[in-house]
């Protein structure tokens, strides 16, 4: 749940899912250009709102403002949204390799 304790919930793969209210828009846009994500938080007002996506999406990602984190073991991509939703801050590319 987000910072505020609220979630909303979307139709993902054929159930519906709870997600972070404050980046529920931006998980059902991925979704629907394509990008199948796994899992995402929002930061909770501490850290950066993140997604999980499969395999092969980094152009889509990057093409709709995310930082690639990592490319995972399992090939799955994590990325972070470079903005908090809650604070407005903006956070730089991490060149650095998260496992």
């Amino acid at each position: 749940m987000c910072q505020n304790n609220t979630y909303s919930y979307l139709w993902l793969e054929g159930e519906l899912k709870p997600i972070d209210s404050c980046i529920a828009f931006l998980i059902f846009q991925l979704n629907l250009i394509g990008i199948k994500t796994i899992g995402c938080c929002c930061g909770h007002g501490k850290g950066y709102p993140n997604v999980t996506c499969i395999s092969g999406t980094e152009e889509k990602l990057q093409d709709f403002g995310c930082k690639i984190i990592v490319t995972r073991k399992d090939g799955n991509v994590e990325a972070y949204f470079p903005v908090n939703s809650f604070s407005g801050k903006v956070y730089p590319v991490k060149n650095e390799t998260i496992i």
